[in-house]
């Protein structure tokens, strides 16, 4: 069933926005309290008056809180009371958008997944971005404009951000830019340790099975400043703020004439009543079927939010000979920094498992299947020594990841989707085509995303910075590749096999967000 409302009860709609009143004033101190005690990295050369700020504004946020208590109390019991009985996800049409009769069955289609980090300010913070409403406005203006190919949204000047609270860097000293490839970092070095130069191979290259030979790509792969024209699927992440998820909807709806958003469960065990999934799916094909499951296991800040799977069904158009086209599409967000604790491979687990029951449910006997994709953060990459037993799961080898030669080894072209976090503000990646050019040298992808050397992954990880060396030639080969964010087809997904055209990075999203969103275009044999 698709739900169209987060309630199928009028009353209980209401008492779930009651509950948001009564919440809002502490909920609201409470952010502007704790936003006073983490700085973003383009903030440090005002940290005297960020400081001052702070002394003088906390004592009046935390009065506000304390005279609002009631209030909250009030609110989290009914916000407790009635999301039991909250539909799992909210679907919503537009009437206007041409159908897929209109359009035709399509022999190509594209898709692209991306992390948006739109988290309440006080924990955006953490990842060293602030003002999640702005943001996503901005985001669905620029995916829009960029896929619509018609007017292309300017990259903001420097001033916008400044506007919008995300202060730029200061200017360039002594004909130096700050925040450069050698720029200044409030941030201390640290040196790889292990690493190879990239020219060498990794000491764990070679499969089980031997060597494998040099392959020409049968696709094109490449770093792009726009989206692919037309896109057909988008994928998000971390689209958790209540106000940027609406202007978000609002505006890729623009596009995008189908979209699901806020899909989770609520409950002391799923997510303490907090957060939902994240996920959201725009699509401009109609939507037959969703469903949304939530992860049994979760640790640490994860406990805080619902993440799980949304799986979707959508409608392609009908064949020549009269069946229903149909692709499936299933997007998740794991765990993150799940440290020394096997979180990720149970998440795995129980994926593989309802990714395959929702298309033996839904599939139906005269419909054909033309695809079927897996994508999202999964917060893993292939070839850190410390997630061997996530990329060696069994539901990585049922679906085809482009990038991977083999479990432990990525193809030598891929790059890394995670950036740098304390690196986020240097001017050298400040608009989408500075990124581009960054993404494209490998001295700046060593400095601008993490590395796939991870043995424990934490949170320290982010905050700090690599050497640089003087040669591309002397980056090792581990040096910026930490590659998360997967867009993966099931070979055995639908009649005849998808053929992958081409797979991209975009930089449109630059200083919006820590993550490069990835596209893929392919083409099916149905028609």
């Amino acid at each position: 069933m698709l739900h169209t409302a987060p309630f199928s009860s009028p009353l209980l709609a209401l008492l779930h926005l009651l509950s948001c009143w009564l919440l809002l004033p502490g909920y609201r101190s409470f952010g502007s309290l704790m936003c006073g005690f983490r700085l973003l990295s383009s903030e440090f050369p005002w940290q005297h008056w960020f400081i001052a700020r702070t002394v003088f504004l906390s004592p009046l946020f935390a009065l506000l809180m304390i005279l609002t208590f009631p209030l909250s109390a009030a609110g989290w019991i009914l916000r407790m009371m009635t999301s039991p009985f909250r539909n799992p996800f909210v679907y919503c049409s537009s009437p206007d958008v041409p159908s897929p009769e209109e359009m035709g069955l399509k022999p190509k289609f594209s898709i692209c997944t991306t992390n948006l980090c739109l988290l309440p300010d006080a924990c955006a913070r953490f990842n060293n971005l602030s003002d999640g409403y702005w943001r996503a406005g901005e985001i669905a203006s620029r995916i829009v404009a960029s896929t619509r190919r018609g007017n292309l949204a300017p990259p903001p000047a420097h001033d916008s951000f400044q506007r919008r609270g995300n202060l730029a860097p200061p200017p360039a000293e002594n004909g130096k830019p700050n925040g450069g490839l050698h720029g200044e970092t409030p941030y201390n070095l640290r040196s790889r340790k292990g690493g190879r130069p990239a020219h060498q191979p990794h000491r764990d290259a070679s499969p089980p099975d031997g060597p494998v030979l040099a392959q020409r790509e049968e696709f094109s792969h490449s770093v792009e400043t726009q989206f692919p024209e037309n896109l057909d699927f988008l994928c998000c992440q971390e689209v958790f703020d209540q106000d940027a998820t609406r202007r978000l909807v609002a505006g890729l709806r623009q596009h995008f004439g189908h979209v699901i958003y806020d899909p989770g469960r609520w409950s002391w065990g799923a997510n303490l009543w907090a957060f939902h999934s994240g996920l959201l799916l725009a699509s401009r094909y109609p939507v037959l079927a969703a469903e949304f499951r939530p992860f049994s296991a979760a640790r640490k800040q994860d406990r805080w939010a619902a993440k799980g799977a949304l799986m979707v069904k959508v409608f392609l158009g009908r064949t020549q000979d009269g069946h229903d086209a149909v692709g499936y599409i299933t997007t998740t967000h794991m765990q993150s920094y799940q440290g020394p604790f096997e979180i990720l491979p149970r998440q795995l687990d129980e994926l593989m498992a309802w990714t395959e029951d929702f298309r033996r449910r839904t599939l139906g006997c005269d419909v054909i299947q033309v695809f079927d994709i897996l994508c999202g953060d999964f917060n893993f990459d292939n070839m850190s020594p410390g997630e061997k037993t996530a990329r060696e799961h069994p539901l990585m080898g049922k679906y085809v990841d482009m990038c991977k030669d083999a479990p432990g080894r990525d193809k030598p072209w891929t790059i890394g989707t995670e950036l740098r976090q304390c690196t986020f503000w240097e001017t050298s990646i400040s608009n989408p085509e500075k990124l581009r050019a960054a993404l494209r040298s490998r001295r700046a992808q060593a400095r601008y995303l993490l590395d796939g050397d991870v043995t424990d992954a934490n949170m320290d990880m982010v905050w700090s910075v690599p050497e640089v060396t003087e040669e591309e030639t002397e980056v090792p080969a581990i040096a910026g590749r930490r590659r998360i964010d997967y867009v993966m087809y099931r070979s055995d997904g639908g009649r005849g096999d998808v053929s992958v055209e081409k797979y991209s990075l975009v930089t449109q999203l630059a200083r919006l967000t820590d993550h490069v969103p990835v596209c893929l275009a392919f083409s099916t044999p149905v028609s």
